[in-house]
């Protein structure tokens, strides 16, 4: 089940977390509580001040959004590599690879006069990463896009804007199959991850070591991540526990999303 805690004070939060790991304790001790959190800082905040409520706290895990779904992806999908080839690192290091050929293409312009009087290629590869990161960006927050271009399709919020980066991304995604790496990123893989699970009455083989999962004071998440998580949650409880400022203070409530 998926369930959705609002309240606008961390430490509410916090105290309902401590309250169902200690009235309902994994089957197996052995387990590993999930928490997913924003940032380190959180991660941190969140193991003393359980510790301060439970007097200790161990075999906690608190991997990020990104880290988990992707997990996820490899225990339940097949053939999906421990780690993305397309990577922000490995896209930047791609890039200073592929790019350099196709500025003589017009829609390139922009990127060629930027590169002018690039002796020794720094300017390059920050470029390179620039767009690295909007391409990682896009794989999170605008997936269709990410698939429509690789189906040869335009997309329409960005017509007449930016041509070079359908071009870029296609060229991207070729050198990476060139290279004999898997095809697998976050764009195209989320509908496939959520139809194994949906499609299954009984909980899948790659979920038998998982009883839930907490999602700790992340006031946002993508879209898609949010269809992940609710995907996972017809197999194990998740328990977003989100903080929403429109609530009033002190009150706390719970909504389950079958």
């Amino acid at each position: 089940m998926f369930t959705v805690y609002h309240s606008n004070q961390l430490d509410l939060l916090k105290s309902l977390l401590v309250a169902i790991v200690e009235q309902k304790p994994l089957s197996n001790p052995f387990q590993k509580e999930l928490i997913l959190v924003q940032s380190p800082g959180m991660a941190q905040w969140l193991k003393l001040e359980m510790a301060k409520e439970q007097g200790i706290v161990a075999n906690v895990e608190f991997p990020l959004p990104a880290t988990f779904i992707w997990q996820m992806f490899t225990q339940i999908l097949d053939d999906v590599p421990q780690r993305s080839f397309f990577n922000k690192e490995a896209m930047t290091w791609k890039l200073m690879t592929v790019l350099p050929d196709m500025l003589d293409d017009a829609d390139f312009d922009e990127l060629k006069h930027y590169l002018s009087d690039d002796t020794d290629q720094q300017r390059l590869y920050q470029l390179a990463g620039k767009v690295a990161d909007i391409f990682d960006q896009y794989l999170v927050y605008r997936p269709e896009w990410i698939k429509a271009w690789e189906n040869e399709q335009s997309v329409l919020e960005l017509e007449g804007e930016k041509s070079w980066q359908p071009k870029l991304w296609q060229a991207l995604y070729d050198y990476t199959l060139q290279q004999g790496q898997s095809p697998f990123h976050r764009a195209n893989l989320y509908e496939e991850f959520i139809d194994a699970l949906m499609s299954q009455s009984t909980k899948p083989e790659g979920l038998k070591g998982i009883e839930r999962v907490f999602v700790f004071g992340i006031s946002a998440l993508p879209p898609r991540y949010l269809d992940a998580l609710k995907a996972l949650g017809e197999h194990i409880d998740v328990h977003y526990m989100f903080t929403n400022p429109v609530v009033f203070t002190g009150e706390t409530f719970a909504i389950s999303v079958t």
